[in-house]
């Protein structure tokens, strides 16, 4: 059954929306994937780390992978607090390496930003830190200003150049309103505290990121703690920067970046 077909407040795309699980030596990876999406976006960053041998997951998150109308209740709240329990499962058995793609990063962050002795490294892709304007960061704010009942945004594809991903890509067909503004709020209350994220970071983005501006990238390197850090624009990139054109690029920089960690 294509995506195209499936019923709206579904998934459209191709895959299985299950968490992604690989046994290995500390330090490990723990990965989050974006607002409406599944841990499919992240996958590249748990083969990486699978492939230098080190444990690697990419949790499902609360309200993800099934039906809207599970998202629709949630707020970033709950993802963090998902978030926090996995990194103190891990973190239990030695230091972790936080990532996430969009809404993945500001959960990255966070841990980051609270748990600075058992995080070794953060890897922030298509960073949400804030949204694009006009759209959909206007619209958000009006509908939270005006105190609208919630509703869902139907959406018809993925920000991806490639085409056949474009396609495949696993993400919900439609978004809950107020969910979307919790993580619009989430991000502006959080770049108050970047500056106390001091591991080292990096910074990848696709200069065509129509959801997430790529001068996020400038405006969050600026406001990290750490000195240590390394930004790379995708110039042909959307905003699953993971799948796109450019994605062996990716995969190459965060390839190098787990190496620092993995000898």
């Amino acid at each position: 059954m294509s995506g195209a077909k499936r019923p709206r407040g579904t998934l459209m795309g191709e895959g299985v929306a299950e968490p992604l699980v690989f046994p290995g030596r500390a330090p490990r990876v723990l990965a989050f994937h974006g607002f409406t999406g599944t841990p499919q976006e992240v996958a590249l960053v748990v083969e990486v780390a699978r492939e230098l041998g080190l444990g690697a997951e990419a949790p499902l998150l609360p309200g993800h992978g099934a039906r809207v109308s599970d998202l629709a209740p949630t707020r970033f709240a709950d993802w963090l607090a998902a978030a926090e329990a996995h990194y103190a499962r891990l973190a239990a058995d030695g230091p972790v390496i936080v990532a996430g793609l969009s809404m993945g990063a500001l959960l990255a962050f966070h841990l980051a930003a609270n748990h600075p002795q058992s995080t070794l490294g953060v890897i922030a892709m298509a960073n949400a830190m804030w949204l694009k304007s006009p759209w959909p960061t206007w619209p958000l704010k009006l509908v939270d200003r005006l105190r609208l009942p919630d509703f869902w945004m139907s959406k018809s594809a993925p920000d991806l150049g490639d085409r056949e991903q474009r396609a495949l890509h696993l993400t919900y067909n439609a978004q809950p309103i107020r969910a979307a503004i919790s993580m619009l709020r989430a991000g502006e209350q959080l770049s108050e505290r970047l500056h106390r994220v001091h591991s080292p970071t990096l910074l990848l983005h696709g200069e065509l990121d129509a959801v997430a501006p790529v001068v996020n990238a400038c405006r969050v390197s600026v406001r990290l703690g750490t000195t240590d850090k390394r930004t790379v624009i995708l110039p042909r990139s959307h905003h699953i920067l993971t799948r796109d054109v450019e994605r062996e690029t990716v995969r190459a920089e965060i390839s190098a970046f787990l190496r620092r960690f993995s000898q």
